[in-house]
């Protein structure tokens, strides 16, 4: 049995983004582990534009949910 909001199966979600979220942490490692210089740090205007960039897609994928920034 599974939980559903709108038309989203939770628990389908939940195991999906486990998944995504641990490969792209995986692959994150292994990049950063061959490149010993990756041209420079990371800045804040860049952690911001991926937050956006992220809500975005979010607010795509689930229209209905009403998501929004905190």
């Amino acid at each position: 049995m599974s939980i559903k909001v709108g038309d989203v199966d939770v628990a389908a979600e939940i195991v999906e983004l486990h998944f995504q979220l641990h490969r792209t942490q995986r692959i994150l490692d292994l990049l950063i582990s061959k490149t010993p210089v990756i041209g420079g740090a990371i800045t804040l205007q860049e952690i911001e534009n991926v937050d956006r960039e992220t809500l975005n897609w979010l607010k795509e994928k689930f229209p209905n949910m009403g998501i929004t920034k905190k």
